[in-house]
């Protein structure tokens, strides 16, 4: 469908102290004004069987009306040379680069421009379905183009180059593929004479792996290595020396992308120092042409990653203006607040923040972790599954109609592909985030709500406030930069339903929590699974690198296993030896449908030690009910396995059973179709396991190993052995 939202927004940040400031944005095609105001989220399933939507508004010197407008944004990357003087009223000039393209048959992808192509003035180097071709413009209106007319092979590398020769009017372009082959005839040669001099106007931006001028289009897909502008019109040995790293004594400029990896900046090698600032977060620390498989990590042969990977549908920031912006009262409690926006015919949104307590200065006992970077790396996640089923549900429970299915024009997730068919490494937050909202719903056919992440974390804020617990929020930024610090004045600290992405510092800052006292409630699935990256360079952004196994939506090209942001190696943080055991004594075990079923307690548990979990509760089964898939234990599973660094102390209370036929196996623990990592039969894995164990200076983890498990908390207005269980510990821990 890909129409416009009526009214969306996002906020400059996702969380923030008291006394600090949040910038609201906000586009809105109503032709009236739209209302603004502040909430607090309890809840936000909006299942009318479930507790539903509640919201308490609160007081904020923002809440008005303002004017509505559309506000534009631009897909794709590239780079742009802020200041080109030194290009300006070229003669005789060549330009170049290497090349590998992943869809060489889209038309007129720009490599080197400066060039506008509704005025039909300046100089392009594009590739297309018929090859490399140089356009040239004079400002008359008329475009010389020169064409090799031979069509390049996917994902091959190729020295592409385009010159123009002002003694005598010859505009030419080249491509050569790098080494022979016999399977392509892909090389060629391509002149036009009688060509005037291109008008390279000084106002022209000069931009590589685009066309355009304010707005930039024609955007490249693929690899781009060595960008290079030269004076004179080279023959084509000498374009091809140059494009390969040779510093000619003609060259103007030429970028070489294999330094400052994690950050905007492109150096020039060149004598003009014309650097280069990357837009919309192109993607980095990929192989390049002399990458021969003798090195997998970028940081130890840079030379090999001197490429960046464009993509025509990248988005980083969708630079909107501010509307409207909110201090926080020194006094404000420590919450997951919502902006409120309505039009005046009735068409809704809410952006969400979170707002933490002061950094060393608690205001409750207990601390919910807020899964910021989870949220951040599903943002906008397209699942394929907007069908007629989810209109009717959206229509009866007055839910959200909008899906990225539906409407990608923000950008997609790092669970979906970019239009080349390369996964999608970084997902950032300065764009609306259709998906990170209440009132929304993920699967539109399941026993429950379908909800997944925000709403579905909301059974557990709506839990905690019913049941009597006062508690602040932290985010997973915190924890990464303020470490320990972030948790260390809570008694407690309880996760959300799918604490899945960390990255070192913020993993760090919850094992030096427990390891020094305290105590964790995992009350989720699939936690701890991923090493992520973050960076000073691209603020509010993500970096996943999906290498080497796991239940994964895309592989990693090889080579391409380390992260641009910090250097490290990506992927699982098992292969990082750092398996979710380690912390919260269980870890992924097996996936399956949206699909929830129950535990059954085991012996253990009823040893005088550990029987104050259950006091109150009758029978073995636990959790056969929810609004999560119907059942406390389902979707994603966590077991405990020692060796995977379960704690010896540790003890299983009790295990999940009758899953359907759609769960299977996690792929790091297949090894033939006839065994296993653990040499146990599958069906023994496909487990959730709910554990409890004493780590040193009194503090303890109380983990359950399922993404569904939340969802059954509120269920029967709380009143259920899943609360009580719950609840049970939530007491203890806090010495009630």
């Amino acid at each position: 469908m890909n129409a416009r939202i009526p009214i969306v927004g996002y906020a400059d940040r996702f969380s923030l102290q008291p006394g600090e400031t949040i910038e609201f944005k906000v586009s809105s095609t109503s032709t009236d004004p739209y209302s603004a105001k502040l909430v607090r989220v309890i809840s936000g399933d909006p299942n009318p069987e479930s507790p539903g939507i509640i919201e308490e508004e609160v007081a904020a010197d923002f809440a008005n009306s303002y004017p509505s407008r559309y506000q534009n944004f631009s897909l794709g990357s590239y780079m742009t040379v802020a200041s080109a003087r030194p290009l300006n009223g070229l003669g005789s000039f060549t330009v170049g680069a290497t090349i590998c393209p992943t869809m060489p048959d889209k038309a007129d992808q720009g490599v080197v421009s400066r060039f506008n192509a509704e005025t039909g003035v300046g100089i392009a180097l594009v590739i297309g379905p018929n090859g490399a071709a140089a356009l040239a413009g004079d400002g008359t209106g008329v475009v010389v183009r020169a064409e090799t007319s031979k069509a390049m092979a996917e994902r091959r590398w190729y020295y592409v180059w385009a010159s123009y020769d002002d003694d005598n009017g010859v505009l030419k372009t080249g491509q050569r593929p790098l080494g022979s082959r016999i399977d392509a005839d892909d090389s060629g040669d391509s002149e036009q004479l009688s060509c005037d001099r291109p008008e390279i106007s000084a106002d022209l931006p000069f931009l590589v792996a685009a066309l355009g001028c304010k707005s930039p289009s024609g955007n490249f897909n693929g690899k781009i290595e060595r960008p290079f502008i030269a004076s004179g019109a080279l023959k084509d040995a000498d374009a091809l020396s140059v494009a390969a790293g040779e510093n000619n004594s003609c060259l103007i400029a030429a970028w070489d992308f294999s330094q400052n990896m994690g950050g905007r900046e492109m150096m020039d090698v060149g004598p003009n120092g014309l650097t280069g600032i990357l837009v919309n977060l192109p993607t980095r620390a990929v192989t390049g042409s002399a990458w021969d498989g003798s090195c997998f990590a970028w940081t130890q042969n840079p030379a090999h990653y001197a490429a960046i990977h464009f993509h025509d549908d990248d988005l980083y920031d969708c630079e909107w203006e501010t509307d409207f912006s909110f201090t926080a009262p020194d006094d404000m409690k420590s919450a997951v607040y919502a902006v409120r926006l309505e039009t005046s015919d009735g068409e809704k949104d809410m952006i969400p923040f979170f707002l933490t307590a002061p950094k060393n200065r608690p205001q409750s006992r207990i601390c919910v972790l807020i899964p910021s970077y989870t949220y951040t790396v599903y943002a906008n996640i397209a699942r394929g599954n907007t069908n007629q089923q989810f209109y009717e549900r959206a229509r009866a429970w007055g839910a959200s109609p909008y899906t990225t299915d539906d409407h990608p024009q923000f950008g997609l997730s790092t669970y979906n592909y970019h239009s080349d068919g390369s996964g999608i490494a970084y997902s950032s937050r300065r764009r609306p985030i259709i998906t990170m909202r209440s009132n929304i719903t993920s699967y539109p056919e399941v026993r429950g709500s379908g909800c997944r992440h925000l709403p579905a974390d909301t059974h557990l804020f709506h839990w905690l406030e019913k049941m009597g617990h006062e508690f602040d929020v932290i985010t997973d930024d915190e924890l990464h930069v303020w470490g320990k610090d972030a948790v260390n004045g809570y008694q407690l600290v309880i996760t959300c339903s799918h604490p899945e992405y960390h990255t070192p510092g913020s993993l760090d800052a919850l094992q030096d929590y427990v390891d020094e006292g305290g105590r964790l409630l995992y009350l989720g699935g699939n936690g701890f699974y991923w090493k992520v990256a973050v960076s000073d360079g691209w603020p509010d952004a993500v970096e996943i690198r999906r290498g080497e196994g796991g239940i994964r939506a895309w592989a990693a090209d090889p080579g391409e296993y380390y992260n641009a942001f910090d250097g490290t190696y990506g992927g699982l943080w098992r292969r990082n030896g750092r398996a979710p055991q380690m912390l919260a004594g269980v870890g992924f075990s097996s996936q399956g449908d949206h699909d929830g079923s129950r535990y059954r307690r085991t012996a253990a548990s009823y040893d005088p030690n550990v029987a104050w979990i259950f006091e109150g509760i009758e029978g073995d089964l636990i959790g056969d009910f929810g609004f999560s898939g119907g059942g406390a234990a389902g979707f994603e599973l966590d077991r405990a396995d020692m060796r995977l660094g379960t704690p010896l102390n540790a003890v299983v209370l009790a295990t999940s059973e009758n899953h359907g036929d759609s769960f299977v196996l996690v792929p790091e623990d297949i090894l033939t179709h006839h065994d296993t990592w653990t040499h146990e039969p599958v069906d023994n894995l496909i487990r959730a396991d709910i554990v409890y164990f004493d780590t040193p200076n009194g503090g303890a983890v109380f983990s359950v190993g399922s993404i569904t498990f939340c969802g059954s908390l509120p269920w029967n207005d709380c009143d259920n052995n899943v609360s009580t269980m719950t609840n049970n510990v939530v007491r203890r821990f806090l010495g009630n």
